[in-house]
């Protein structure tokens, strides 16, 4: 173990063969063994998990500076490397390989698809509100989310409000479910690093291409793949951040003539992650209530807010604020603003309490 760290670590070998000599860890050329061992048992794991055609793919960048690179003439002083990670996720939740046998019907609706037989019509925000319509009339009389926003205004009283708030911590519970995806122990199992920069629609065509190499996925009918996994009419989900889904979309496109499913890729759904769906989400709000001037000219605008509260980097969120820091101006103005909404209400109820008491 303590080998596969000092590799890991990229530990000089002087300094390996000196604690194999003591007995701490064990010689370089044990250390490649057991490396080359790991790699085999790793790549019978991808091809088992292959056969399966239950797993989605995640891949991201990976920038790594050398700074002792040997310069060559196409790159003479290039320290910045451009590899690929990635990983497979088996899915799980009960789904069988049935549930992904639908890539040539979602191909026939595809826009890319010249021939499609049905037009997809656009999809209105309306429709989006019924994906969990409303059943029978709560006793409260809000609708669901009115609820919600009444459990957010509840727990910004009890963490952030007067400490008179804190005693019912416990008794503020959980936000309502509408649909629980059930928790379960997700496994993953690690793709090899790939020599590939994803920058271009072509060079995530050819991530997809190594991954799908790895798990021994592809068309039999091809040349040199007769022993490969059939991918059939099954689908493969694909994880990526936004920018790597515009560039499958773009790679698909360009592929969209060719006369075979696999060369068309017209199997790879690409999935976005929620995390990226809440960058998405941060950054349009920066875009309308932030960088435009003219919504700064409010005494109520965001970013009057945020200079109150962020005086010093009030320049920086109004330039380019990033997603972390975006995301905390969102989520401490919007508790200040709800915490001044109850102080307001309840300052009137005060009143109103006071005036009823004295007549």
């Amino acid at each position: 173990m303590m080998g596969i760290f000092l590799h890991s670590c990229n530990a000089p070998e002087d300094i390996i063969e000196v604690l194999a000599r003591i007995g701490v860890s064990i010689s370089t050329t044990s250390i490649n063994d057991a490396i080359t061992n790991l790699s085999k048992e790793s790549s019978t794991a991808l091809r088992r998990l292959g056969k399966t055609l239950t797993t989605s793919f995640a891949y991201d960048n990976v920038d790594i500076e050398l700074k002792h690179t040997v310069p060559t003439l196409e790159k003479p002083h290039e320290t910045l490397v451009h590899l690929t990670s990635g990983t497979f996720i088996p899915l799980d939740h009960g789904v069988v390989r049935e549930d992904l046998d639908c890539s040539q019907e979602l191909w026939q609706r595809s826009p890319m698809n010249a021939d499609r037989s049905a037009v997809e019509p656009p999809i209105n925000e309306d429709e989006l509100l019924q994906l969990h319509p409303e059943t029978l009339e709560h006793p409260t009389g809000l609708l669901r989310s009115g609820r919600f926003n009444a459990w957010v205004f509840r727990r910004d009283l009890i963490q952030h409000g007067p400490p008179f708030f804190r005693r019912y911590l416990k008794e503020l519970g959980k936000p309502e479910v509408v649909e629980q995806i059930p928790v379960v122990r997700s496994s993953q199992v690690p793709a090899k690093m790939m020599d590939i920069s994803q920058s271009t629609p072509q060079g995530n065509g050819d991530a997809l291409a190594d991954l799908f190499r790895q798990v021994n996925v592809g068309n039999p009918t091809e040349k040199g793949c007769n022993e490969v996994t059939d991918v059939k009419n099954y689908v493969v989900l694909v994880h990526g951040d936004l920018l790597t889904g515009e560039r499958i979309q773009s790679f698909q496109a360009s592929r969209r003539i060719e006369k075979t499913p696999w060369r068309r890729n017209q199997f790879i759904i690409y999935v976005m992650g929620l995390f990226h769906l809440k960058m998405a989400c941060a950054d349009a709000i920066w875009r309308i209530c932030i960088f435009p001037k003219a919504a700064r000219n409010d005494p109520s605008s965001l970013i009057a807010f945020v200079g109150i509260l962020r005086k010093k980097e009030t320049a920086k969120i109004e330039s380019k604020p990033g997603f972390r820091r975006m995301h905390e101006v969102i989520e401490h103005v919007g508790v200040v603003s709800r915490l001044d909404c109850w102080k307001v209400l309840a300052s009137k109820h005060y009143i109103v309490l006071v005036g009823q008491c004295k007549s």
